[in-house]
């Protein structure tokens, strides 16, 4: 059996190398299948990997949003009423609040135009926060210092600026200058170290941006309040409904009938974004096996035509004692070698463009999760194998039919 298989092989391998031309054309269309298969599936996967590395960074499994919104009930109390939140409206909901780690007050303004006190002059995020915003987000500062609590009370002329901005105004050091963006001014008392979370937003960049007290802002931007978000984070994701229920019956105490706000549960986002993100990658290796049902037509193609060329070698080879069976096997073991040869070098391609790709991409985004989808490439690889014998055992069969008779007056 051992001898009959070995004598298939090589048979199998001088009839394609005989044709070395529509072998490689062949060979090129299944490659390229196996190819999109694992660079596709490789760099999603890393993609996936990145994005959840900085939600995981973050703990955004842990945090609830509370954001204002239009009022369904009670529409006409609206008006007795100052959108958004202030820091009193933090206090009164967080305060000893069961499983309740850190919480904070922030609202994101949009860019801004910011001049430095040197005349340079860019543009940049402007958040209006309180001092636990950089806990909540996690945020480290590489120079100076953080905003205190005494600052906001304070209503203090401070801020502390991202990489990007200081790098923009200033060619020293940025933390003791002073920049203005609109009627606020203030001095740098910190620069945040990198921060850059790839695929998470909460309304502003992470390394481009000037963090200012949140009464300082309020005091001179009317709708810094309307705009204001606050930021819970429990010690634990299974904690996140007992915050939020326990907050809701604050909220609801203190606003009535008055329903002007949401809660935005960021463990349920990331489940979802997860499964979404699982969908995605199962599509995309779709769309590339469809590359891969055309090399296998493709593989059809060519055994056909080399049954049709070989009628009097088959003739021949029935005359001398060949069954059915080993002619069938011989056109198969040719369509899965074909197959095969180009899935090994579709993985071994697809792999290193994966890795060169996975270094282009970390030259632009530092924090780029490199990876290779193993399980993909092994997937590819033995469904290449699996349609080169599908797709090889109609010319096969055509062979195995033919009369030896008539095949070798051909």
């Amino acid at each position: 059996q051992d001898l009959m298989w070995r004598n298939h092989l090589m048979v199998a391998v001088r009839a394609l190398s005989a044709r070395k031309g529509r072998s490689l054309l062949t060979v090129s269309s299944i490659t390229l299948g196996v190819l999109a298969i694992v660079l596709m599936t490789s760099l999603a996967g890393s993609g996936l990997a990145t994005i959840m590395k900085g939600l995981e960074e973050l703990g955004a499994a842990s945090m609830v949003l509370v954001a204002p919104k239009v009022p369904e009930r009670a529409k006409d109390k609206a008006f007795t009423r100052e959108p958004g939140f202030s820091p009193e409206d933090r206090d009164a909901m967080t305060d000893r609040v069961p499983h309740l780690a850190v919480a904070a007050l922030a609202a994101p303004l949009g860019k801004r135009d910011v001049t430095g006190d040197n005349g340079i002059s860019t543009r940049s995020d402007l958040v209006a926060a309180d001092a636990a915003f950089f806990a909540v987000y996690r945020m480290r500062v590489a120079a100076g210092r953080q905003l205190f609590a005494s600052d906001d009370v304070a209503g203090a002329g401070v801020c502390v600026v991202g990489p990007k901005l200081a790098q923009a105004l200033w060619r020293e050091a940025a933390v003791g200058h002073s920049l203005t963006t609109g009627a606020l001014r203030c001095r740098v008392v910190g620069v945040l170290d990198k921060n850059d979370r790839f695929g998470t937003n909460f309304g502003f960049e992470w390394d481009d941006l000037v963090v200012m007290p949140f009464r300082s802002v309020a005091a001179l931007e009317p709708r810094t309040r309307s705009e204001a978000q606050v930021i819970l984070v429990s010690d634990d994701p299974s904690h996140n409904d007992i915050v939020k229920r326990v907050v809701n019956q604050r909220l609801v105490a203190r606003r009535g009938d008055l329903d002007d706000f949401t809660f935005y549960d960021l463990s349920g986002v990331v489940e979802k974004f997860e499964s979404t993100f699982a969908l995605m990658q199962a599509l995309v290796g779709l769309v590339a096996g469809i590359a891969l049902l055309i090399g296998g037509v493709g593989v059809m193609n060519m055994m056909l035509v080399s049954v049709s060329e070989r009628v009097r070698e088959i003739g021949v080879r029935k005359a001398l004692g060949a069954t059915p069976d080993a002619i069938r096997a011989q056109f198969v073991v040719e369509a899965v070698l074909l197959s095969g040869f180009g899935a090994g070098l579709g993985v071994v391609s697809g792999v290193t463009l994966s890795l060169i790709a996975g270094v282009l991409v970390r030259l632009a985004l530092p924090s780029w999760v490199q990876g290779v989808s193993l399980p993909a490439a092994a997937i590819a690889f033995f469904a290449a194998l699996s349609i080169g014998g599908v797709f090889g055992w109609l010319p096969a069969r055509r062979a195995a039919r033919l009369s030896p008779v008539e095949a070798m007056r051909r």
